[in-house]
């Protein structure tokens, strides 16, 4: 698990006066400081309040399992491209059957199996997609400077051995504005929300 915290004052936007606008919003409205051009945000991150932390999501709040068949997950995370129409040698077919144990006739059914699920799990859902994307950002100020740090995300890469958990939890809501100012000073047009999913 890798946990860090916001340097303020390191940006143009992510100041004092920033943090308690932060800290306002949060207490009056349990929301994150408005962008300041809402219309122009491209993405969307969710800050998902599931009763004992945030739960960081792209794009929607919701860990939505999608429904592919075993030719569609192989050509996206077996590196077998089996498409309809196309003549398949059978030494490829044997090596599906091999790896996987799907025959061609199963070709076009659901995937039932994990390996799939966890690859996607790690690569293409809105978890995983966060992880990926802000664990390289320069967000948080080099961890040598001084200064006072507020918020705090927590990248995490399997909870224990053999999980395939890749995702972003956070402690503090205010993170979420906190996250939303960094993003600007980067040039990031993404709008950060709130949701709390305990009262739902």
């Amino acid at each position: 698990m890798d946990r860090r915290s916001f340097l303020i004052g390191a940006g143009s936007i992510l100041t004092s006066a920033y943090l308690d606008k932060a800290n306002w919003y949060l207490r009056n409205k349990n929301a994150v400081v408005p962008l300041a051009n809402p219309d122009e945000a491209v993405s969307e991150i969710f800050f998902v309040n599931n009763g004992y932390e945030y739960e960081l999501f792209f794009d929607t709040p919701e860990f939505d399992v999608p429904e592919l068949t075993n030719r569609e997950a192989l050509d996206r995370y077996g590196c077998f491209s089996v498409p309809k129409g196309s003549v398949i040698p059978l030494s490829t077919f044997k090596d599906i059957y091999d790896n996987f144990g799907i025959r061609p006739k199963e070709l076009d059914e659901y995937v039932q199996d994990d390996y799939f699920f966890e690859c996607w799990a790690r690569r293409d859902s809105n978890n995983a997609r966060v992880y990926n994307f802000l664990y390289d950002l320069d967000l948080f100020g080099s961890k040598h400077a001084n200064g006072l740090r507020r918020g705090d995300l927590r990248f995490i890469d399997g909870y224990h051995p053999g999980n395939s958990y890749l995702g972003v939890i956070s402690n503090d809501p205010v993170t979420a504005s906190l996250l939303q100012a960094r993003l600007q000073e980067l040039g990031h047009k993404i709008s950060v929300e709130i949701v709390d999913k305990t009262s739902s």
